[in-house]
């Protein structure tokens, strides 16, 4: 990390997701939090997924709190016990964290299928890992992902979303960055803050690549601060979860980008009375 760490004010209700450091390890990421004061985070499995026992304890040594974990990779519309068997180790380091809820994405399909198919075959496919992950007090929950990364997912609005945690009986991770530009969000986030888990906060700056490009709240020109009003508006009462990445994050280094970040959503949440 190299210059010390500044000390962060952060908002009760503002997580990290270790995404927005996405180059540093496991390790790195825990040292970061201990010397800025960050307390909760998401849990970024993909970090340690091939060593979870160390994961885990590394973990609790720092003494930070999940306020979810974030999980994802391959196909869960094939079987019932093809789903269980691709998701019970998150479920497992979920629960062993204490971890409310984990979050993925809903992977990807065959070619050429259909996105109803697809819908309708995972809708029946996760009835075993949700009861598995209602057993060790996990609520299972899914995020829309971008049309542009469809290979890891194929439910991209937050319309469709709905639908599937309707249908389904699971939570929403709310992915600011993959609605903003839908209609009738004010309704949807009425419609569905029952149901969010977490919801994950970074900005757009139109003209760029959609690809892995989040920006700096405040830095783009999605309308961040009406969609983090209405949300609150709607009664969300959960994280606001902080997942940047890209060219400029990159550029500006992860510290400073993550600093002036946290500053924006937790100065905006404390304002409002949050």
């Amino acid at each position: 990390m190299g210059a010390p760490v500044e000390k962060l004010n952060m908002h009760p209700r503002v997580c990290l997701n270790p995404i927005s450091s996405m180059n540093w390890t496991l390790e790195q990421d825990l040292d970061y939090c201990r010397a800025a004061g960050v307390e909760v985070i998401t849990v970024p499995f993909f970090k340690f997924r091939d060593r979870i026992t160390e994961g885990v304890e590394a973990i609790r040594r720092a003494g930070l709190r999940g306020a979810g974990l974030s999980t994802g990779g391959g196909s869960l519309i094939d079987s019932g016990e093809q789903t269980l068997a691709a998701l019970k180790d998150s479920i497992d380091v979920a629960a062993a964290l204490g971890c409310p809820s984990f979050y993925g994405v809903v992977g990807p399909t065959p070619p050429r299928m259909t996105t109803d198919e697809a819908f309708a075959r995972l809708v029946a496919c996760i009835g075993p890992a949700n009861a598995y992950a209602r057993d060790k007090g996990v609520r299972l929950a899914f995020e829309q992902n971008s049309i542009a990364t469809r290979g890891h997912g194929f439910i991209h609005t937050l319309a469709d979303l709905a639908d599937l945690a309707r249908e389904a009986d699971i939570g929403i991770c709310l992915e600011l960055q993959n609605c903003w530009y839908e209609r009738h969000l004010e309704r949807l986030f009425r419609e569905t803050a029952d149901r969010m888990v977490l919801v994950q906060v970074s900005d757009f700056l139109v003209g760029e690549e959609v690809k892995y490009n989040r920006r700096v709240p405040g830095d783009g020109t999605m309308p961040l601060e009406w969609m983090l009003g209405k949300l609150l508006d709607a009664g969300y009462a959960g994280y606001f979860d902080l997942e940047i990445l890209g060219p400029a994050v990159e550029a500006e280094g992860y510290p400073s980008a993550i600093r002036r970040s946290l500053d924006w959503m937790s100065e905006r949440l404390a304002a409002w009375g949050a």
